[in-house]
């Protein structure tokens, strides 16, 4: 991928084709509105892009389960280094936290991350 823009209009005319192919409208006046509001983009706004390399931590996993934020559960569940025989606590990103607070208010979110980095030792 040489252009993330390039891959988004890729990924929008895509979409758009194959949402478009399930639904056959046979009212002139009504398939002639829905054809505007997908040329107008109604159905994928214009991407938002970030660019933070610096996560910054907040709480952990353990902490939200002891002031109710988590079931008591996750504070067993969720912790790092436990195929090692370690049991450290899982500390969350801040957009983590934020997403975690969207889904109990049952608002739509989508969150990313960054991958997590492995050490192989030989």
């Amino acid at each position: 991928m040489d252009n993330v823009f390039d891959f988004r209009n890729q990924l929008v005319e895509e979409y758009s084709t194959f949402s478009r192919s399930f639904a056959k409208i046979s009212a002139p006046d009504i398939r002639q509105a829905v054809e505007q509001e997908y040329n107008a983009g109604r159905y994928w706004p214009q991407p938002l892009i970030q660019i933070n390399p610096n996560y910054r931590r907040d709480a952990s996993v353990q902490q939200l389960a002891g002031n109710g934020t988590l079931h008591p559960l996750c504070d067993e569940i969720f912790r790092t280094g436990k195929p090692e025989g370690h049991n450290g606590e899982l500390t969350l990103f801040k957009h983590q936290l934020e997403a975690l607070a969207k889904g109990q208010a049952k608002q739509s979110y989508v969150v990313t991350t960054p991958t997590v980095a492995v050490r192989v030792l030989m």
